[in-house]
């Protein structure tokens, strides 16, 4: 079976990303898949600032805590 495609190419940091579509595939349509794209990416992104902070938080809480004597 043969079809026609349509690529798109962008070059990033020496780096080519390529978009693949139907031909005949509506601008909506691909619009659509590119904003769920960049949704998926964004998790990804949240995910990755929830695993840095962690650590962080971890550090907070071995912190031992200093209490203070009130001396009357």
């Amino acid at each position: 079976m043969l079809k026609n495609i349509v690529r798109l190419e962008h070059k990033v940091d020496n780096r080519i990303f390529h978009l693949l579509c139907d031909n005949d595939a509506p601008t909506g349509h691909v619009k659509e898949a590119l904003f769920q794209f960049l949704k998926y990416i964004g998790q990804i992104e949240d995910q990755a600032k929830t695993q840095q902070a962690q650590p962080e938080t971890d550090k907070v809480a071995e912190e031992p805590k200093v209490e203070e004597l009130k001396v009357e």
